[in-house]
């Protein structure tokens, strides 16, 4: 009896050591070096009347201030306005390419947003190809507008797939029945799923609000200091101005102000998901619809065109350039002796230096995942703490998980030839919750029939998870690494900040060859860039199709 016990308790407390790292990890280089920064900045500024002198007292912050409240005002309310009635759409009516119009909705969140801003801005800016044919249109490619519609490619999808959620959550049944008794349609969207997709809706909108207050490309490369949102002023003061206190001071504002639109977010996307699925879903034809179907699918439509239009422009632009060059002037230029010159390296490294650190960082995260993983399997109780844990660090910014980095690590490290490891480390960051979730997912769907029975054959709990559940899971699994990678590879916000010359990516590449003017090289680096993410997003959905009919 006591070797039994001993058996029964070696593997409880090994999974529960296999949760280490994945904590460590987020603990030692995200959460224990931004809360000394946080330290740092309040003792050394002055505590709360310091706070406040940074935050309103000085001009520029207290723009920065406004500039981020207004942004993400107006991004939030258009991606309502543009994303609601298509995401009722595509939740409330049949039509053929139902799941590949879900699929092409994840693009955007592998797209690298300084590939969009180029996009944007060829289309709307100077000599840009709609602003150029309809200049009465170009002041949708500078300043605010400009800022608000690259903000809009990222998150109208977000409003689109929480609305669909939400109209899906609604019950079946109840509609059903209100249709049987003769409810108009007006009747049963108040009485059965206007409640569930508003409240998706507003999932979508307020996440909108949080990542448009935070943009930090968008406002660099289209407007510029005077548009500077709260994030790209803690970059100007700690990498510019040299001011470290001001910047962790405003750091920590930011962190406080948006507290409020987080803890928003948490509570409607909680009710939401309690709501779960009432009952059997049944989207209606659009020849059965009157005239709101049609409407609302040339709204979505808009949407699609919209996304596709700006990525065609991106690879169109490398193409045929808009300075009037050689056909395919921004690839050539991109290995050019003056775009080597801008960088400080070649093209060549500058391709090896974005790959490397993607892999980095999909390794770095794979392993993790992994191990967490097999904790979760047995222990899914632990599921919602660990994955709250792991989003902590997206709720601080890129920007301040960069600059925590750069204060306490690299010198720790040994200085600026160690920067290659914090850049890695970031990008693994960012990635982790979206990699435990993809293979948290399908895990969780999974019969432990299989795993049993293996270990009723002696198999111990690591053989049988490995053999019986990882096989069924394979594109989970592969579908986390390609997440991680694809962030990595288009990251821009925390590399921007953390990279020196020989560490250049091919996003950080793109802003700096955009700064110079050096229009034909960012066209071709953009367009390699998106390239490169296309194949990504490929493969992942190609990856999760076989799951989807396997779970549906």
């Amino acid at each position: 009896m006591g070797i039994a016990r001993e058996r029964v308790a070696r593997p409880r407390f090994g999974e529960a050591g296999l949760l280490i790292p994945i904590l460590l990890f987020v603990l030692l280089f995200a959460l224990v070096p931004v809360a000394l920064l946080f330290g740092n900045g309040w003792v050394s500024g002055g505590g709360a009347a310091g706070l406040y002198d940074t935050v309103w007292r000085e001009a520029t912050n207290r723009a920065s201030l406004y500039n981020s409240l207004e942004q993400g005002a107006l991004s939030a309310l258009v991606a309502f306005g543009v994303g609601y009635p298509a995401g009722i759409f595509l939740s409330r009516y049949a039509f053929p390419g139902r799941t590949a119009a879900r699929s092409f909705l994840l693009l955007p969140f592998l797209l690298p947003t300084v590939v969009v801003v180029v996009g944007i801005l060829d289309l709307f800016g100077p000599g840009g190809t709609i602003s150029s044919a309809v200049p009465t249109l170009a002041w949708l490619g500078e300043g605010v507008p400009g800022i608000v519609l690259a903000n809009l490619v990222f998150n109208v999808p977000l409003v689109v797939l929480y609305t669909a959620l939400g109209c899906e959550s609604a019950s079946g049944d109840l509609e059903e029945t209100s249709r049987t008794l003769g409810a108009s349609p007006s009747r049963v969207y108040r009485d059965v799923w206007a409640g569930p997709s508003l409240i998706g809706a507003a999932v979508g909108v307020v996440l909108t609000f949080v990542f448009a207050a935070l943009a930090f490309a968008s406002p660099l490369m289209i407007c510029g200091p005077r548009c500077y949102t709260l994030e790209a002023q803690v970059y100007a003061l700690s990498s510019t101005f040299l001011e470290p206190t001001a910047a962790s001071l405003l750091a920590l504002a930011a962190v406080l102000i948006l507290l409020v639109p987080i803890v928003v977010y948490v509570l409607l996307a909680n009710r939401l998901r309690e709501r779960g699925s009432r009952g059997p879903i049944r989207p209606q034809k659009l020849s059965r619809s009157g005239w709101i179907g049609p409407a609302f699918a040339i709204e979505a439509s808009l949407v699609f065109a919209g996304i596709a239009i700006v990525l065609f422009t991106v690879l169109a632009r490398s193409i045929w350039p808009a300075s009037g060059g050689a056909f395919g002037a921004g690839w050539s230029d991109l290995v050019s002796s003056r775009t080597t010159a801008t960088l400080g390296i070649p093209i060549g490294n500058v391709i090896v230096n974005t790959f490397g650190f993607a892999v980095f960082a999909a390794a770095a995260t794979f392993v993790l995942v992994l191990l967490a993983a097999f904790a979760l399997r047995n222990r899914p109780r632990w599921e919602g703490s660990v994955s709250t844990y792991l989003f902590l660090p997206l709720l601080v910014s890129p920007v301040l998980l960069a600059f925590s980095l750069a204060e306490f690590w690299r010198p720790i490290l040994g200085g600026e030839s160690t920067v290659w490891v914090l850049i890695g480390v970031s990008q693994a960051i960012l990635a982790l919750p979206f990699a435990l979730q993809s293979v948290q997912v399908p895990l969780s769907s999974l019969s432990a029939a299989p795993s049993e029975a293996a270990r009723s054959l002696g198999a111990s709990r690591w053989t049988a998870f490995w053999d019986a559940d990882i096989p069924r899971i394979r594109n989970g699994i592969v579908t986390a690494g390609l997440f991680a990678f694809a962030i990595g590879l288009g990251e821009f916000t925390a590399t921007y900040f953390l990279y020196t010359p020989p560490f250049t990516t091919l996003s950080v590449a793109v802003y700096t060859l955009q700064r110079e003017r050096f229009s034909d090289a960012t066209a071709g680096a953009a367009a390699l860039l998106l390239v490169v993410s296309l194949a990504v997003f490929a493969i992942v959905v190609g990856m999760a199709r076989p799951r989807e009919r396997a779970y549906a």
